[in-house]
């Protein structure tokens, strides 16, 4: 009788241990999730800035899958979905602090692109404007150049 009291009260414990295991699994998923989210916001910001988020987004997505997996497997492998939580954890936060970086190259890209189109009409309005002064005398020069050599003959 004591036996089997020790053993009904030793699997209650057993129980109430795995639902506190299990519930604060659940919260580890929804902090994680929450972890993911933000970063993707900041990746996103970060690709609105221009940055090139490629890497990023795939390191976010395999954070997601880290996640599901570990939603999965909580009930038969605990510490596991524990480590997969913590690995997504740990991937969301990387990404979100490479978002930073990525934005500032982003702009960066941004700013040189819009130098060079500014610097090519510049260039193609100066030819433009050298052509219109000085076109009819490089066009004699040439032409005297090109046919310098021909001889007019007068007929009849």
């Amino acid at each position: 009788m004591k036996t089997t009291l020790l053993v009904v009260i030793l699997g209650v414990v057993l129980m109430t241990g795995a639902s506190q295991v299990y519930a604060a699994s659940q919260t580890s998923v929804s902090g994680a999730s929450s972890a993911v989210q933000s970063a993707f916001v900041v990746v996103q910001a970060a690709g609105k800035d221009g940055g090139n988020i490629t890497n990023l987004a795939a390191q976010l997505n395999s954070a997601l899958g880290l996640i599901q997996k570990a939603s999965a497997e909580n009930s038969s492998n605990p510490a596991q979905a524990s480590a997969d939580l913590q690995a997504a954890l740990a991937i969301a936060q990387q990404a979100q602090s490479s978002a930073a970086n990525v934005a500032q190259q982003g702009t960066s890209a941004r700013q040189l692109q819009l130098e060079l189109s500014i610097s090519s009409a510049v260039v193609i309005v100066a030819i433009a404007v050298a052509l219109y002064v000085y076109g009819d005398r490089i066009y004699r020069r040439l032409w005297l150049r090109m046919y310098r050599g021909q001889v007019v003959k007068k007929i009849g």
